[in-house]
Order: C-alpha cells, then sequence, then structure tokens
C-alpha cells in the first residue's frame, strides 16, 4: 500500500466522513495524530492532490479512491520520506494503485509491459500514463506534467 495513501486516508477514517475542510485534514495530522507540523501537513495535502489522490470539492477534500477499502495498520506511523518529492512515474503508479485495485508491483508490471509494447519507443511516463488512461483514471493533472517533462528534457538536449 502506498504510504501517502495511508496518510491521505487516515483523516477521513478518524472522523467516519466521505469530506474534509482543508483546516479539519491538516489539523488531524499534525495535532491530533501529532506525525507532522502543519505546514508539513499541508505539503502533504497538496502532494495528494497532486497525485489524485484528493480532490478539492468547494471548500472541502474529497479522497479520489475508496477510503472503507484502506486498512490502516495498527501504529502506523509515515515515514520522513512522507515529505520528499515523488517522480513523475511515482504519482502515475499511485494513481493507478488508488484508481484500479492493483498494487504498486503489478501496475509497475502493465507500465513496463505497455513500454515494451511500444518499442521502448516512449519515455516510461508516457507508458504509466497511457496504461491509467487503459484503466479508466482521469489523468489530467498527470498529463501536463509529463508533458512539460518531455518538452523541458528535449529543451535541454539542444
Amino acid at each position: 500500500m502506498d504510504e501517502l495513501m495511508l496518510v491521505t486516508a487516515t483523516p477521513f477514517k478518524r472522523n467516519n466522513k466521505d469530506s474534509l475542510s482543508i483546516k479539519d485534514f491538516e489539523f488531524v495530522l499534525s495535532f491530533d495524530l501529532k506525525w507532522m507540523s502543519p505546514d508539513a501537513a499541508s505539503k502533504v495535502r497538496d502532494r495528494a492532490i497532486g497525485a489524485r489522490l484528493l480532490r478539492v470539492e468547494g471548500n472541502k477534500l474529497v479522497p479520489d479512491f475508496n477510503i472503507s477499502e484502506i486498512e490502516i495498520p495498527h501504529g502506523f506511523k509515515p515515514s520522513e520520506s512522507i515529505l520528499k518529492e515523488r517522480s513523475i512515474i511515482e504519482d502515475i503508479i499511485a494513481l493507478i494503485v488508488a484508481n484500479c485495485g492493483k498494487n504498486a508491483r503489478e501496475t509497475t508490471a502493465l507500465i513496463n509491459k505497455k513500454q515494451e509494447e511500444l518499442g521502448d519507443l516512449v519515455d516510461i511516463e508516457v507508458a504509466g500514463l497511457l496504461t491509467a488512461k487503459e484503466l479508466g483514471c482521469n489523468i489530467g493533472t498527470l498529463y501536463e506534467k509529463v508533458y512539460d517533462n518531455i518538452f523541458r528534457k528535449d529543451e535541454k538536449l539542444t
């Protein structure tokens, strides 16, 4: 199970709610659970939104995955790496895991298979987006990240 997904699910499960205000979400992570500072809780919120684990509806945060399927292990506490920036492919894998009921290993295998099918002519992130789209995931914000990354990489080569 993806650590960011576990951290994201915890405030909703703890309050037994399908949506939370941004303030309540961050309050649980920083003050109730004492897992992180309020600034770090804001960063986790932003990463979860960027990874399409959360969406903003009005002034509420709503999970984009089935919270009821998530089991928070007894004594779970996030590692410090939760605050480190993830790569785009890690965000794509997290999106597929959150929305398609597959684990990270299965997802990685599907992405690698897609890249091989395309003759290794595309970046792994493009193969990941294609896989996510085929599985029915909304790839909107990740598409833009991949697009920007590919064209920035091309600009650096010239």
